[in-house]
């Protein structure tokens, strides 16, 4: 299975047009896009993960370029969290699985609905493996003990999604799962506690990374539930790889991608959710942590490919200009 090529620009700008926006969307609150107008943190991930470093170089560059007087990456540990955050004015900006943000969106109802201001990174799924486990496919995951993923976690949200695609979950002999972080997680799988471990992230995660220098380990081929995943929930699901040498030892392999979106309130003001676009295009070279490997998408091209979820208007309107 070969990841899916780009679309063509054509297409990307016919689809931009038809993307859903919220047609009436009530004034909750007085945001302004001037840098007096205080601060806009981000909730993003765990400290040392790809999207806090990635929300660390965003609120730099907010406040660099004068679009926030004030902004800092918040650690949390899950999409859900994020979207929580933003909801509860914990946070004016968060960073979300599409997947999670489509279910939370779901979940929520008529509530104040998070819209996206784009695309921003590729999150890769990873299922990781002790060479010694004789795991060979999803289905040998039958009567092992997993970790599946901080709770309600993007990774734990896909990796429900992908348990019950391979019907596993709710077999006889199903997984006995157990909901680590990825910290706890690898600490677990190093120690020989836990079977595999589901992990969600850019490309290459760090402390993966250094628990693969010091120990042999293999990731699963999960790719073969992405027909069922993509007839259920469209839109959501790429077909991506993890390349050879992305960690020491681990050959390439099929996986399953998601991407990562930046998200906003509805009741932020439409320029600055222009302003917050424009930056993430004109400045996209600060916005690549050190350590990246993966697809970062900070291009008109890319950006707009939300998933189906509705962009706030000021972002709709802010792509059409820099399309020209």
């Amino acid at each position: 299975m070969n990841p899916e090529p780009l679309p063509s620009r054509r297409k990307l700008l016919k689809y931009l047009l038809a993307l859903p926006v919220a047609a009436t969307i009530p004034a909750l609150g007085s945001c302004t896009s001037r840098a007096s107008a205080g601060r806009l943190d981000i909730a993003s991930g765990e400290d040392g993960g790809m999207y806090f470093q990635f929300a660390s170089l965003l609120s730099k560059a907010l406040v660099a370029n004068g679009v926030a007087e004030q902004s800092h990456a918040l650690n949390t540990q899950a999409s859900a969290q994020n979207l929580a955050m933003l909801a509860g004015n914990e946070a004016e900006l968060a960073l979300a699985l599409a997947d999670t943000a489509d279910q939370y969106r779901k979940d929520h109802g008529s509530q104040t609905q998070p819209l996206a201001l784009g695309r921003v990174y590729q999150n890769y799924f990873h299922c990781i493996i002790r060479p010694e486990a004789g795991i060979d496919s999803l289905q040998d995951l039958a009567g092992r003990t997993i970790g599946t993923g901080a709770p309600e976690s993007g990774t734990w949200v896909t990796g429900q999604r992908i348990l019950e695609a391979a019907k596993l979950k709710d077999s006889a002999n199903a997984p006995k799962e157990l909901q680590y972080g990825y910290a706890a997680g690898l600490d677990a799988l190093s120690r020989g506690s836990i079977d595999a471990l589901f992990l969600f992230g850019g490309l290459p995660v760090m402390p993966l990374s250094e628990l693969a220098s010091s120990m042999d380990l293999e990731l699963l081929d999960v790719s073969g539930v992405l027909p069922q995943l993509r007839a259920q929930y469209p839109d959501l699901y790429d077909a991506v790889a993890i390349p050879e040498g992305t960690y020491r030892g681990v050959k390439s392999v099929q996986t399953i991608g998601v991407g990562n979106l930046l998200m906003a309130r509805a009741d932020m003001a439409d320029d600055l959710a222009g302003a917050i676009v424009k930056l993430l295009v004109d400045h996209a070279g600060q916005l690549v942590p050190e350590s990246s490997a993966g697809i970062q998408f900070l291009t008109t091209e890319t950006l707009i490919s939300t998933g189906g979820l509705p962009l706030h208007p000021g972002a709709r309107t802010a792509y059409r200009e820099l399309h020209g």
